[in-house]
């Protein structure tokens, strides 16, 4: 027996071993020496406390190598996931589960420009971007041919390729899809305006309304130079949502130096989306936070300047409905003649099974997407083609992030900023100088007075075309205003210069009410000041609409339950963990929304609708009317009204909230109704989700917030936070050497990493580290240092 013990005590001795060396095999180097191929110089990258790189370097192309190669051994697989999306291969790396994702995002075109892209940029002379990215490039792949691959790539049994700057404008591609709504949004309006009329679309706010709030504009006088819905539950990579940005002059803060705040919003995942790294070399020194496979900081600073970015939300992609020749298939009518549709054939490869062919139909406005989108497909028989700015011309988004990232001034800036055309992005500036700055960028195009932007177009009328561009010099922005601040939340923008309001998918502006607000409350801010305007989870117009709906059933019968009454009477529309009303709140707002709409759009659409930028900026118009038609069930004789849907719903609340917590209202907290899980590509399958996935302390879920936790309301009672603050970054120009963030799980996205989580806590805390850039402060704090060596 004693011999069978002690075999047994070996055996799991070994395999414990076994499992050490395994992880030790499989975790990124962090320090020592490697040899890397076609450096110049020997290279070191200080590593501090959370993991992040330090990158000193004796020239650009060796720091973009280093930088590429330290990238991919913490983030490989999610540079792999990211290219896979952008370039239409899933299925050949995931397998057949996965074609219908790769079949969209090749039939609205993103590979097909990547490949256009990609052709431009091969084409154009040599620049330092481009010897800038080609060094990303071979120190990603220097990683790829040498280094220890992630255990990602093990369990799928598959070896990555080589990455190209073909991978780097796909996974472009694919961030541009994500800023835009129309295909959310489109086909829910064109179906509402076809089926229900005008008096039901009044009831909401399709166009920004005169209540929402505006990006106020200055211009100087002398300026610078079974739905879409689940097919995108499937993506392996995060959804770009929205964002918060601000940016105070020294005439409002302590310091008397320019203060700098952004938080982009974005699906939570494993790894979070942004890598942090600082790279220093003779004449330049940049803070980045970079997307996966991009080589240059999207957002960051240096110790002159700051740059930061929100959604513009510019409409920016229209869909025509096309009419067939009666006598032949395969034309279509454009004003008084047929013109043939352009066809082009695609092969899909997948894993495990044969390839898939599809075939792609384009008119001059665009791919032809029934196939893909089935709110379209559901709508109309006739072919809808989608216009989209981004496929209209190359991408010049490396040379613009490379110039934004090495600006010297306003003047670089604002001029990198007119190099994008899409998608539509609020750049946020200051600088060590004291300028603050805002330019909504990207190419507005000229519409037809015939076309409204949110319902399908006639596609036969040459006039429904758009007509040309407003050039960047009239769009808007605010330089140096006597305000002291410049602010966006996603918010609707004032006027062109020329005073075009242009439409778009604006959330309604109580964030950057709240920011505007906070502000403008006193002039001597600081960055530990700043923080808890950041954290901030109240949303005013919440607890109004809770008011407004108690108002209307005063007969309610609250009979054991009087506290529910109390509560929502004196909300102010905070969402506290220890709290019960949010917990009450959007129950009830669920139910009221889905006794009034559900009955007219049906569940499919009802679910759409839940899930679109319009129920955000339309619940307080909508529950503050009463005699819009949505009240009426049609599927009764009688004509119910808003009184009797608020009551009904509140009923049906109480009943399922005693179920699911108990009859004690005060243990209705709202932390016992939240779930927040960073889900990784491969933890949707159990149960590699208890390895792969990083679960979290509750956090204040919340609506439109300025620290929104967004969520999708649900009958069910548990809110899964699905997206938010994808990092936290303030900085004081007094001391751009210590500014702050925080990223939601950590900067590794290699299992084995002891940085794979290492900020949850600090994020659902509230927390924040420092970004540190002074080398004597990096060297005595550095936790670890890789020398990286010529091979």
């Amino acid at each position: 027996m004693r011999k069978v013990g002690a075999f047994l005590g070996g055996l799991v001795l070994l395999l414990a071993l076994g499992l050490l060396v395994f992880i030790f095999l499989h975790s990124p180097q962090y320090k020592g020496e490697i040899e890397i191929n076609g450096l110049s110089e020997e290279t070191t990258a200080y590593f501090d406390e959370y993991g992040i790189p330090h990158i000193y370097a004796s020239d650009a192309s060796d720091a973009y190598r280093a930088l590429g190669y330290l990238h991919a051994q913490d983030r490989l697989f999610q540079l792999e996931m990211m290219r896979r999306v952008g370039t239409g291969t899933l299925a050949e790396f995931l397998g057949p589960d996965v074609v219908e994702i790769d079949q969209f995002f090749r039939t609205l075109g993103i590979p097909k420009h990547a490949q256009t892209s990609t052709e431009f940029w091969n084409s154009q002379p040599d620049s330092p971007w481009k010897t800038a990215t080609e060094a990303y490039m071979s120190g990603v792949n220097e990683f790829i041919q040498n280094g220890t691959l992630p255990v990602e790539y093990l369990l799928l049994g598959e070896k990555p390729r080589e990455f190209t700057i073909n991978d780097i404008h796909g996974i472009i591609g694919y961030m541009s899809f994500t800023f835009g709504m129309a295909l959310k949004t489109d086909p829910l309006i064109t179906k509402m305006t076809r089926e229900l009329g005008e008096e039901y679309l009044e009831a909401l706010s399709i166009e920004t309304l005169p209540e929402h709030h505006f990006i106020p504009n200055f211009y100087p006088d002398s300026e610078p130079n079974g739905n879409l819905s689940s097919l995108l539950e499937k993506l392996p990579v995060p959804l770009l949502e929205g964002s918060n940005g601000w940016v105070v002059s020294g005439s409002k803060t302590k310091s008397g130096k320019v203060i700098f705040a952004n938080d982009t919003h974005i699906g939570f995942s494993s790894p979070s989306v942004w890598y942090e790294a600082h790279i220093e070399y003779p004449g330049f020194s940049f803070y980045g936070n970079h997307l996966a496979g991009v080589p240059f900081g999207l957002v960051g600073h240096s110790r002159h300047h700051s740059v930061g970015l929100t959604m513009f939300e510019n409409d920016d992609q229209d869909f025509f409905e096309i009419k067939l020749n009666p006598n032949n298939s395969n034309e279509y009518q454009f004003g008084d003649e047929f013109l043939p549709f352009s066809v082009r054939k695609d092969i899909i490869s997948v894993k495990g099974q044969d390839q898939v062919e599809i075939e792609i139909k384009e008119t001059i406005h665009g791919p032809i997407v029934n196939s893909v989108v089935p709110e379209i497909a559901s709508l109309t028989d006739n072919p809808v083609s989608s216009w989209w700015v981004y496929t209209m011309e190359p991408t010049r988004a490396l040379e613009s992030i490379y110039q934004i990232n090495h600006a010297q001034d306003l003047e670089d800036m604002e001029a990198a900023a007119s190099l994008i055309h899409a998608p539509g992005l609020n750049i946020m500036y200051g600088d060590s100088l004291g300028n603050i700055a805002w330019w909504a960028a990207g190419k507005l195009p000229i519409r037809s007075e015939k076309v409204h932007s949110k319902i399908f177009a006639d596609g036969s009328d040459p006039e429904s075309m758009p007509q040309g561009w407003y050039p960047f010099s009239l769009n808007p922005r605010s330089i140096n205003p006597p305000s002291g601040f410049v602010a966006s939340a996603n918010n609707q923008p004032d006027t062109l210069q020329n005073g075009v309001l242009f439409p778009g998918y604006y959330f309604p502006g109580e964030r950057w009410k709240r920011i505007a607000d906070a502000i403008n409350s006193k002039d001597d801010w600081t960055i530990q000041e700043m923080k808890a305007i950041q954290l901030e989870v109240v949303n005013t117009d919440h607890a109004q609409i809770a008011k407004i709906m108690l108002s209307q059933i005063p007969d309610f019968d609250f009979e054991g339950k009087e506290r529910v009454k109390s509560l929502l009477e004196n909300w102010d529309g905070n969402h506290e963990l220890s709290s019960s009303i949010p917990t009450i709140y959007y129950k009830w707002l669920y139910h009221v929304l889905r006794l009034a709409m559900e009955d007219e759009l049906g569940k499919e659409a009802f679910e759409s609708y839940l899930g679109s930028f319009v129920m955000i900026r339309s619940n307080l118009p909508f529950i503050r009317n009463f005699n819009h038609p949505w009240w009426d069930n049609v599927n009764t004789s009688e004509k119910e009204n808003a009184s009797q849907i608020f009551s009904e719903s509140l009923k049906i609340t109480l009943q399922e909230l005693e179920a699911q917590f108990g009859g004690n209202i005060n243990s209705w907290d709202w932390e016992k109704a939240v779930i927040l899980e960073h889900p990784h590509p491969l933890g949707s399958q159990k149960p590699l989700d208890k390895i792969f996935n990083v679960k979290t302390d509750p956090v204040p879920a919340n609506d439109e917030s300025v620290n929104k936790l967004a969520f999708k309301l649900n009958g069910e009672g548990i809110y899964k936070v699905t997206s938010g603050p994808a990092m936290r970054i303030l900085l004081d120009f007094m001391d751009a050497d210590r500014s702050l963030s925080v990223l939601p799980t950590g900067q590794s996205g290699n299992r084995f990493s002891k940085h794979y989580r290492d900020q949850a806590s600090l994020y659902t805390k509230g927390k924040y580290r420092y970004q540190l850039m002074d080398k004597n402060e990096i060297v005595e704090r550095a936790k670890e240092s890789l020398i990286m060596t010529p091979r």
